[in-house]
């Protein structure tokens, strides 16, 4: 007991091998500090008792790391970036009001997504090791967040990408609209990936349905297949097509050139990242909904705009990327034959 502090009560292990005693914390009665104890002893003694939040992440990245993608891997890197405020407590003492905390100070559904998806990960790995008793992040609410709007590049949108398609980055966009890559996707391609004879290129990412398919080339639009062989003659050391990460390629190749030919309205800051002045606008995404939505228009059969578009079943891509106006729908309602009437 040290009166000098407001609490009191200094809690220690036993001595272990080599007379190490652990420090389990302080305590404002005498009571609080023996539980702690005896806590500590019912766990049977843990090692990682004491170990920071960035001791854990460390320890499971370790593993985790190992059995998914380094694009997977990459994103988990940059999500654990949000938990700097709390990297150095004991994970012991992580309560859900310090994982709500990190996800109040951040917004975007998708980032707020990812952050209590690697907490359940880290306090799941806690539990685990007998260092939480439960998992606090499965208490985190997340913000109601509106369904954002899909918006599709119009057939006048398209048309003024094929005058300035002696760009290459808008050649890129093309590419994405008319094959349904992802960002992730094109930006990795290497010249490897394009097989020119066989009319397609090997891609794909995110899920098993995605991984290693095969995108053929749309042989009635031949310009797109000349554009990657272009890409290919001029191939870095490393075989890719495009010198970017994913961000750069973002910025450089996707926003850059809409941002010139008035297709959305914002402009690059000095940190080099866009900064929008509405709130709905093309987005990298927009290319697959895109895609979905001419592939369909084009009678291209379900099953196989599934297998393209790299989905485990269709109705994820019905749902999320078709765009179906009004003159499709009557268009398809207008197939309907009384009986005894020809189709």
């Amino acid at each position: 007991m040290d009166k000098r502090y407001k609490k009191p009560f200094i809690a220690h292990a036993p001595a272990a091998a080599g007379g190490v005693r652990t420090y389990l914390g302080s305590y404002f009665d005498e009571d609080s500090a023996r539980k702690a104890i005896a806590d500590y002893l019912a766990k049977g003694r843990p090692e990682l008792y004491n170990a920071s939040v960035k001791n854990i992440y460390d320890l499971w990245s370790e593993t985790h790391y190992k059995e998914i993608t380094d694009k997977t891997a990459e994103c988990c890197r940059s999500v654990w970036k949000h938990f700097a405020p709390i990297a150095s407590m004991r994970m012991s003492d992580v309560r859900t009001a310090h994982l709500q905390h990190i996800v109040n100070l951040n917004s975007g559904a998708g980032t707020v997504h990812s952050i209590k998806v690697l907490a359940k990960a880290l306090c799941r790995f806690a539990v685990e090791n007998d260092i939480l008793i439960k998992n606090y992040a499965d208490f985190i609410k997340l913000p109601k967040s509106e369904k954002a709007e899909k918006i599709v590049f119009s057939t006048e949108q398209i048309e003024t990408l094929w005058e300035h398609s002696d760009d290459r980055n808008v050649q890129a966009i093309l590419a994405m609209i008319y094959m349904g890559f992802r960002i992730c996707e094109i930006s990795a391609l290497k010249a490897e990936n394009i097989r020119f004879d066989e009319g397609y290129v090997i891609s794909g990412s995110k899920t098993d349905a995605g991984k290693d398919r095969l995108i053929p080339f749309p042989e009635q639009i031949p310009e797109i297949k000349e554009f990657f062989a272009s890409w290919v003659e001029n191939a870095g050391e490393n075989g890719r097509l495009f010198p970017f990460t994913d961000h750069s390629f973002r910025i450089n190749v996707f926003y850059v050139p809409l941002i010139k030919l008035g297709m959305i309205d914002a402009h690059i800051d000095k940190s080099h990242n866009v900064v929008f002045h509405e709130k709905h606008h093309l987005t990298p995404h927009s290319t697959r909904h895109t895609f979905a939505t001419l592939s369909v228009e084009a009678g291209i059969r379900p099953e196989y705009l599934q297998r393209i578009i790299g989905h485990a079943s269709f109705r994820t891509t019905a749902e999320i990327y078709l765009h179906l106006t009004p003159e499709m729908l009557t268009a398809e309602m207008g197939k309907l034959k009384k009986p005894g009437e020809s189709a």
